[in-house]
């Protein structure tokens, strides 16, 4: 059973993986249509590994496609939080107004996309039989409600 979980979190952090280079080269795919990310292949593990159906498959896959947007978006938002709060504690030896608005927005915007994340893994799990969502949400949930895999930068390099 453990090796079967361990499975499942390297297959799901190497969908990660993928979608996470596909995002960053989203400028060419994009423009051609979305040919390399209308391949939905993040998700082949989750079909593999869940030994989804195909209609299953096909619930989850709208599913995602449908989120996308929101993901990139919000995580454009937290790059943009970030980077914000980066100069200004670079600029700043004291917590000026300025320097906790910004830390302030960017822990808002890190809270919008969680619960954003989790509200689409529990839409995702309800697609799913229940040892199915199990799996998937125990393999999910640590991953969403934990924003280490956030490049947080160095300070010193800017």
């Amino acid at each position: 059973m453990k090796k079967g979980l361990l499975l499942l979190v390297v297959a799901v952090l190497a969908g990660m993986t993928a979608f996470c280079v596909m995002r960053w080269h989203k400028g060419g795919a994009q423009q051609q249509g979305g040919i390399a990310l209308d391949a939905m292949a993040e998700l082949e593990w989750l079909r593999t590994e869940l030994h989804l159906t195909d209609e299953q498959f096909a619930k989850v896959r709208d599913l995602h496609a449908d989120y996308r947007p929101k993901c990139v978006e919000m995580c454009n938002r937290i790059s943009e939080a970030q980077a914000k709060t980066r100069v200004l504690a670079v600029a700043n030896r004291v917590i000026t107004p300025e320097y906790q608005a910004a830390l302030q927005n960017y822990a808002d915007v890190r809270v919008e996309c969680q619960k954003a994340m989790l509200n689409h893994l529990y839409e995702t799990a309800a697609t799913l039989k229940e040892d199915q969502a199990t799996r998937f949400l125990e393999a999910m949930l640590p991953i969403a409600l934990d924003f280490s895999h956030i490049d947080s930068g160095d300070l010193h390099a800017r």
